[in-house]
């Protein structure tokens, strides 16, 4: 197991926790989000193989609408 903070949140996740994992894990949509690791947005194309790593900070935003 691997420590990563989600939104300042700790958690621990298996090694090969890949983003799409991640999101299901915590029961977050997987639309209408961006996704950061470590201050750097990661595309969409590769949240299935993108791995975590220990000591990560992963941002999720969600996007709003408004006018």
């Amino acid at each position: 197991m691997i420590k990563i903070s989600v939104n300042e949140t700790e958690l621990e996740v298996e090694e090969t926790t890949t983003i799409s994992k991640l999101l299901t894990k915590i029961k977050s949509p997987s639309e209408g989000i961006a996704f950061a690791i470590n201050n750097q947005i990661i595309a969409k194309e590769l949240w299935n193989s993108h791995s975590l790593s220990s000591n990560d900070h992963v941002l999720i935003i969600q996007a709003t609408q408004g006018g």
